[in-house]
């Protein structure tokens, strides 16, 4: 037999060797990096190319709603804005801006790219602790949810200054001094919409846990109340509800929305709860007054109303309207009012929105009602304003003239209008029918409700003063009429036709009872309503 000798040789050398198994090894990489300050503790980006943070590797549903904000583009956004500088970094990166580090971190200490943004750390605070042993209760970096100026914590360690004023302007407005909450104390009624950690949970179903949840000290309706810090998909500025819904769903009109209709009885009557109370946001998408006998709204007819798609932006476009404050002077930038005064024709002192009682001709009638597209100028709107204004007393003071300025409806002569009729003529009926103990819903009673509904600062007896003895608890809904000028003209006309026919008094010669339904000049005409 004959044998390859190559083949041979082969055979020969694989039988002398050993056969060796290689085996690979796979070692997961852990879920957070070495923080890059490790004084402070800021772990940061776990990889910056995709933005993920080394928080959202767990809470992946916050990483992806934070994902879709601006919060995620900070520092994009600061370098394209031309003005970029070291002393904006810390707004723009993780720092101890904005929750309690309590000393300098993140990327003022080391300027890594790990830090770009404001990302989770900026509000919870260093999470290297909480990432090593996240099961340890103590080891959770908690967000404070306060508000104020001069502290690092909260909202305000950034979103404060001359660019940035929304703490400023907030802390001066009804939501964030002791005007709203002072209502609250004591009245878990009230404290849906007067504090801040019950319209949390009561208005928009919050379960999220933060440093001072729990606490019995009242809060006010703090900047997280209506923006969620993790974002919203879908609402500008991460806004917890749509500002352009024209429903109980829209975010203003949830809470302004208290009491739109008569709520009569005994218990009303007690404590003076019988008037229109926060109905604002009712008021501007048409749902509230009392509807009376044979009401005809042709709402086809009634154009360019605040709660029309002429005004998409609802309450926004005029209680949170930026302005940019020049100096007159050198046109130098001096300041951005970011609208959180929440104020529809704030104050302007040195052109600067600020609360508080001044002339007419010095507030801010041009950036909600002339940036809108609304109105043709300041002076325009002004005239709208007034014309509103005067043909709203001339309907309330056919209801009720309060002459000796007491707050009570006196008899006439004493008083004037049909109010004051019904109480000289005396009837076993008028009483009846101007009584808030009962349950009845009078004509008389109706027509006082959309007095008070509509009443204006000139007639603002009927939410301020007293009727019949009984104080009204209602806070002032129309804004002069301007929340819905057309639908409370329509009201009170109405209601006083049927307060006529049901009294049996006569219409005076003089009476005016015309409804303006076209409107005045300088508003721009532009789409029917909703």
């Amino acid at each position: 037999m004959k044998y390859n000798r190559a083949a041979l040789i082969a055979l020969l050398v694989l039988g002398a060797c050993t056969t060796e198994t290689t085996t690979t090894q796979y070692v997961e990489k852990p879920l957070y990096n070495p923080p890059p300050d490790a004084s402070s503790g800021f772990v940061g980006y776990y990889t910056v190319s995709d933005k993920k943070t080394t928080c959202g590797n767990c809470h992946v549903g916050h990483q992806a709603a934070w994902k879709t904000t601006a919060h995620s583009n900070a520092w994009a956004d600061l370098q394209g804005s031309g003005h970029a500088s070291a002393s904006c970094n810390n707004c723009h990166a993780v720092s101890q801006l904005g929750n309690s580090l309590g000393k300098p971190g993140g990327y003022g200490v080391v300027a890594d790219t790990v830090y770009h943004d404001v990302q989770c750390e900026n509000c919870h605070g260093p999470a290297y602790t909480h990432v090593q042993n996240p099961e340890v209760t103590a080891n959770q970096p908690l967000a404070s949810i306060t508000a104020d100026t001069g502290i690092a914590n909260g909202c305000g360690g950034c979103h404060t200054g001359v660019h940035e004023p929304y703490v400023d302007e907030w802390i001066q407005s009804a939501h964030g001094s002791g005007t709203a909450l002072s209502h609250a104390a004591g009245n878990a009624t009230c404290t849906p919409c007067h504090e801040g950690q019950a319209a949390l949970t009561v208005k928009f179903g919050v379960t999220s846990n933060f440093k001072e949840k729990g606490s019995t000290t009242p809060m006010h309706i703090v900047c997280v109340v209506c923006h969620d810090p993790h974002g919203t998909a879908g609402f500008e500025g991460q806004l917890r509800a749509s500002m352009s819904v024209p429903t109980v769903d829209n975010l203003c009109v949830k809470c302004h929305s208290r009491s739109a209709s008569p709520p009569w009885g005994a218990a009303s009557a007690t404590r003076g709860a019988g008037g229109p109370h926060g109905a604002q946001g009712l008021l501007v998408i048409g749902q509230a007054g009392w509807i009376p006998p044979n009401f005809a709204y042709d709402t086809g007819q009634i154009i360019s109303s605040h709660g029309t798609t002429a005004n998409p932006r609802l309450c926004a476009t005029c209680h949170v309207a930026r302005t940019t404050v020049t100096d007159a002077a050198t046109g130098a930038f001096q300041f951005q009012s970011v609208g959180h005064l929440f104020d529809a024709v704030p104050c302007l002192v040195n052109g600067i929105p600020t609360p508080g009682t001044c002339a007419q001709s010095a507030r801010d009638f041009t950036s909600g009602c002339v940036a809108s597209g609304c109105h043709t100028s300041a002076s325009t709107a002004m005239s709208a304003y007034n014309a509103n204004i005067s043909t709203i007393n001339v309907l309330l003071d056919q209801i009720w003239v309060d002459n000796n300025a007491n707050g009570i409806v006196d008899a006439s002569p004493t008083d004037g209008g049909l109010l004051a009729q019904m109480v000289a003529r005396g009837s076993h009926q008028d009483s009846v029918d101007l009584d808030f103990g009962n349950t009845i819903t009078s004509v008389a009673k109706g027509t006082i409700y959309n007095g008070a509904l509509a009443a204006t600062d000139d007639r603002a007896y009927f939410l301020a003063g007293k009727v019949f003895g009984k104080s009204w608890a209602a806070h002032a809904s129309s804004g002069n009429g301007v929340h819905n000028p057309f639908l409370l003209q329509a009201l009170l006309a109405q209601s006083i036709t049927a307060l006529h026919q049901s009294t049996g008094f006569p219409v005076p010669p003089n009476a005016d009872l015309r409804v303006r339904a076209t409107p005045p000049p300088g508003v721009v005409t532009r789409v029917s309503t909703r």
